[in-house]
Protein backbone atom coordinates (compact mmCIF):
# COMPACT_ATOMS: atom_id res chain seq x y z
CA UNK A 1 0.00 0.00 0.00
CA UNK A 2 1.47 3.25 -1.23
CA UNK A 3 2.39 5.84 1.95
CA UNK A 4 -0.30 8.51 1.02
CA UNK A 5 -2.83 5.70 1.33
CA UNK A 6 -1.48 4.40 4.64
CA UNK A 7 -1.56 7.92 5.99
CA UNK A 8 -5.55 8.85 4.73
CA UNK A 9 -6.24 5.10 6.40
CA UNK A 10 -4.90 5.89 9.50
CA UNK A 11 -6.32 9.51 9.43
CA UNK A 12 -9.34 8.26 8.99
CA UNK A 13 -9.61 5.77 11.78
CA UNK A 14 -8.07 7.69 14.64
CA UNK A 15 -11.06 10.57 13.22
CA UNK A 16 -13.20 7.64 14.17
CA UNK A 17 -11.86 7.20 17.56
CA UNK A 18 -11.27 10.78 18.34
CA UNK A 19 -15.03 11.35 17.71
CA UNK A 20 -18.48 10.05 19.60
CA UNK A 21 -19.86 8.43 16.26
CA UNK A 22 -18.47 5.08 15.96
CA UNK A 23 -18.54 5.24 19.78
CA UNK A 24 -21.95 5.98 19.93
CA UNK A 25 -23.23 3.45 17.01
CA UNK A 26 -21.31 0.37 18.85
CA UNK A 27 -23.08 1.28 22.09
CA UNK A 28 -26.11 0.69 20.15
CA UNK A 29 -25.86 -2.26 18.83
CA UNK A 30 -24.82 -3.59 22.25
CA UNK A 31 -27.30 -2.30 23.82
CA UNK A 32 -29.95 -3.48 20.71
CA UNK A 33 -28.31 -7.01 21.15
CA UNK A 34 -28.13 -7.19 25.49
CA UNK A 35 -30.17 -4.60 26.45
CA UNK A 36 -27.07 -2.45 28.48
CA UNK A 37 -23.17 -2.42 28.11
CA UNK A 38 -23.16 -3.83 31.06
CA UNK A 39 -20.46 -2.77 34.12
CA UNK A 40 -17.50 -2.86 32.38
CA UNK A 41 -18.19 -1.42 29.10
CA UNK A 42 -20.61 1.35 30.58
CA UNK A 43 -17.46 2.96 32.65
CA UNK A 44 -14.94 1.98 29.66
CA UNK A 45 -17.99 4.18 27.64
CA UNK A 46 -16.56 7.35 29.31
CA UNK A 47 -13.57 7.62 27.18
CA UNK A 48 -14.35 6.58 23.82
CA UNK A 49 -10.90 6.06 22.44
CA UNK A 50 -10.39 3.27 24.74
CA UNK A 51 -14.35 2.07 24.58
CA UNK A 52 -14.16 2.04 20.70
CA UNK A 53 -11.10 -0.16 20.26
CA UNK A 54 -12.44 -2.10 23.27
CA UNK A 55 -15.56 -3.68 21.70
CA UNK A 56 -14.42 -3.88 18.33
CA UNK A 57 -11.63 -6.44 20.10
CA UNK A 58 -14.39 -7.91 21.68
CA UNK A 59 -16.46 -8.13 18.30
CA UNK A 60 -13.75 -9.75 16.63
CA UNK A 61 -12.93 -12.43 19.85
CA UNK A 62 -15.68 -13.65 20.38
CA UNK A 63 -18.21 -12.83 17.41
CA UNK A 64 -16.32 -13.08 14.30
CA UNK A 65 -13.59 -15.95 15.41
CA UNK A 66 -11.40 -16.79 12.84
CA UNK A 67 -11.25 -20.83 13.11
CA UNK A 68 -13.62 -21.39 15.99
CA UNK A 69 -17.33 -21.27 16.26
CA UNK A 70 -18.98 -18.84 18.28
CA UNK A 71 -20.05 -21.37 20.89
CA UNK A 72 -16.31 -22.15 21.55
CA UNK A 73 -15.17 -18.99 22.03
CA UNK A 74 -17.61 -18.42 24.68
CA UNK A 75 -16.63 -22.06 26.09
CA UNK A 76 -13.29 -20.68 26.37
CA UNK A 77 -14.63 -17.59 27.84
CA UNK A 78 -15.76 -19.87 30.25
CA UNK A 79 -12.59 -21.62 31.63
CA UNK A 80 -10.84 -18.65 31.36
CA UNK A 81 -13.57 -16.50 33.57
CA UNK A 82 -13.82 -20.04 36.07
CA UNK A 83 -9.73 -19.95 35.89
CA UNK A 84 -9.68 -16.09 36.87
CA UNK A 85 -12.44 -16.45 39.50
CA UNK A 86 -14.44 -14.00 37.87
CA UNK A 87 -17.86 -13.82 38.70
CA UNK A 88 -19.44 -11.32 36.15
CA UNK A 89 -17.70 -12.57 33.72
CA UNK A 90 -18.78 -16.25 34.24
CA UNK A 91 -22.66 -14.51 34.58
CA UNK A 92 -21.96 -13.46 31.04
CA UNK A 93 -20.01 -15.80 29.50
CA UNK A 94 -22.14 -18.82 30.40
CA UNK A 95 -25.21 -16.81 29.40
CA UNK A 96 -24.08 -16.26 25.49
CA UNK A 97 -22.27 -19.69 25.50
CA UNK A 98 -25.67 -21.03 26.20
CA UNK A 99 -26.94 -18.69 23.35
CA UNK A 100 -24.80 -20.08 20.85
CA UNK A 101 -25.87 -23.37 21.65
CA UNK A 102 -23.80 -24.86 24.19
CA UNK A 103 -25.04 -27.24 26.65
CA UNK A 104 -25.27 -27.30 29.68
CA UNK A 105 -22.89 -30.46 30.52
CA UNK A 106 -20.95 -28.49 27.74
CA UNK A 107 -20.19 -25.45 30.24
CA UNK A 108 -19.97 -27.43 33.33
CA UNK A 109 -16.91 -29.59 31.58
CA UNK A 110 -15.23 -26.54 30.43
CA UNK A 111 -15.35 -25.47 34.13
CA UNK A 112 -13.91 -28.52 35.28
CA UNK A 113 -11.47 -29.09 32.93
CA UNK A 114 -10.25 -25.28 33.91
CA UNK A 115 -10.66 -25.96 37.52
CA UNK A 116 -8.23 -28.93 37.06
CA UNK A 117 -5.34 -27.07 35.42
CA UNK A 118 -6.08 -24.14 37.93
CA UNK A 119 -5.53 -26.64 40.70
CA UNK A 120 -2.60 -28.89 39.01
CA UNK A 121 -0.75 -25.33 38.61
CA UNK A 122 -0.99 -24.56 42.12
CA UNK A 123 0.38 -27.26 43.04
CA UNK A 124 2.78 -26.92 41.11
CA UNK A 125 4.08 -23.93 42.24
CA UNK A 126 3.78 -24.39 46.05
CA UNK A 127 5.17 -28.07 45.58
CA UNK A 128 8.35 -26.48 43.86
CA UNK A 129 8.55 -23.85 47.05
CA UNK A 130 7.87 -26.88 49.53
CA UNK A 131 11.01 -28.41 47.89
CA UNK A 132 12.89 -25.54 47.96
CA UNK A 133 12.33 -25.01 51.27
CA UNK A 134 12.72 -29.08 52.43
CA UNK A 135 16.30 -28.55 50.86
CA UNK A 136 16.74 -25.47 53.04
CA UNK A 137 16.02 -27.30 55.99
CA UNK A 138 17.92 -29.72 55.99
CA UNK A 139 21.19 -27.74 54.96
CA UNK A 140 20.13 -25.92 57.87
CA UNK A 141 22.45 -26.57 60.99
CA UNK A 142 20.00 -28.05 63.62
CA UNK A 143 19.65 -26.33 66.41
CA UNK A 144 20.72 -27.71 69.72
Amino acid sequence: MPDDKKKKLLKTAKSLMEGEGLADALTQVIEDQRGHLGFLLSMQRKRHRTFTPIVLKGMSVYREPRAIDRKTAELAAVSAATALRCEHCLDAHMARAAEEGASMDEILDVMLVSAAICESSTLSVAFRKFRQFEGKQKKAPADD
